[in-house]
């Protein structure tokens, strides 16, 4: 019995100390969907099929039915891909598959030159999805 419940908390102190260096939780459910929260505060609650976190920036509930997995990270930008406004920068073109597209003179002309859909863009100083419609 002794063995037991020393194993228990040697394991419990082990996973306590690994979840420390890691500041977000990531919540992904069935349909891929996925939620980044913060764990300073998070509290949970199961109630009525759901679980319900807490924390400093609000609620948010999931279906335990739907949730897929759940996973520490050291980053809540889970792509690596920042989505901020164009520049002029010259730009290499990449489908979302990894697929090289062309380089093109700036994201204008690449949107302009592009079907519908998602890609990525690589320049000099950064990497950023965009759209096309």
């Amino acid at each position: 019995m002794k063995r037991i419940l020393f194993t228990l908390m040697i394991t419990f102190g082990a996973l306590h100390a690994q979840a420390y260096d890691y500041p977000y939780l990531v919540f992904v459910n069935s349909d891929g969907n996925t939620t980044v929260l913060s764990v300073e505060t998070l509290t949970f609650i199961i109630s009525n099929g759901k679980l319900v976190a807490q924390n400093n920036d609000g609620t948010q509930s999931f279906s335990l039915s739907n949730l897929n997995k759940m996973y520490f990270t050291k980053d809540a930008d889970l792509t690596g891909i920042s989505t901020t406004e164009s520049t002029d920068e010259a730009v290499e073109v990449y489908t979302t598959g990894g697929l090289s597209i062309g380089k093109f003179e700036n994201e204008k002309t690449a949107k302009a030159s592009l079907k519908s859909g998602l890609y990525i863009l690589k320049s000099n100083t950064r990497t950023y999805k965009i759209a096309v419609k």
